[in-house]
């Protein structure tokens, strides 16, 4: 799993290492990795370390079939995000270009890299942790909004490609969660959710080998009726919404 060193990520990976999971837990921070993997074998779980930096995608997809090849994953989390960075043009490439990077090629590079040898073995599951804003643009908000409806198109055509192969590909859209991305955050953020209650609902939707998991319902609601509007009065309301 991609950025387990906090968040959604180091929930999912103290959970499903507590649900008896042997967990490869990467990200690119290396001391909050271990401090993860601590808490996990002071739980009597199992938990590898591996620091990896997701925007490096030729090198990702090379550590990632190595780890593969010693551990013949049966489930592989895409998770690692960024945000935009502050104090640039919301819609420059300094703004978004690490999280294109990082949020949609390192998420491609992350889900495809193991692919072939899942084939071979019949079986496997891809999981892509998108989010709501996938549904439609938001003011100011072209690095998060963009890669992430990159990433459910990617997901959308495997799960076509994959249908019949024993390969499950499952796409998260998650709403707000509290996590160190959106601390700074000044736009409004209802149904704000903590990283240890998205995890839980995360894995409980994929006991179920569901094509999305997707909370909370009655926010993606709203976003995907938003997104359906005429392009003026969606771009009033939305500007309106956030007072830009």
């Amino acid at each position: 799993m991609t950025g387990a060193s906090s968040g959604i990520g180091r929930s999912l990976a103290l959970a499903l290492a507590k649900g008896g999971c042997t967990v490869v837990a990467c990200a690119r921070r290396e001391a909050q990795l271990e401090v993860l993997a601590e808490e996990i074998h002071r739980d009597r779980g199992r938990c590898l370390v591996e620091v990896l930096d997701v925007a490096d995608t030729a090198y990702a997809v090379e550590r990632i079939r190595a780890l593969d090849d010693a551990h013949r994953f049966d489930l592989i989390i895409a998770n690692a995000g960024v945000g935009a960075h502050k104090g640039v043009a919301p819609w420059s490439w300094e703004a978004i270009g690490d999280a294109i990077e990082i949020n949609f090629a390192g998420a491609a590079a992350t889900l495809t890299a193991a692919l072939p040898a899942m084939l071979t073995r019949g079986a496997g599951h891809l999981v892509a942790v998108s989010s709501l804003a996938s549904y439609g643009p938001l003011p100011a908000s072209a690095a998060y909004c963009a890669p992430k409806a990159g990433l459910d198109m990617l997901m959308e055509c495997l799960r076509i490609d994959l249908a019949g192969t024993g390969i499950q590909v499952t796409t998260v859209r998650a709403g707000f969660v509290r996590t160190r991305m959106v601390a700074e955050t000044t736009l409004p953020m209802p149904g704000m959710i903590e990283p240890d209650e998205a995890a839980q609902r995360i894995l409980k939707g994929l006991a179920h080998g569901p094509a999305e998991i997707v909370f909370p319902r009655w926010l993606a609601l709203t976003a995907r009726a938003s997104a359906a509007l005429p392009r003026p009065l969606r771009g009033a309301l939305l500007r309106s919404l956030t007072g830009s």
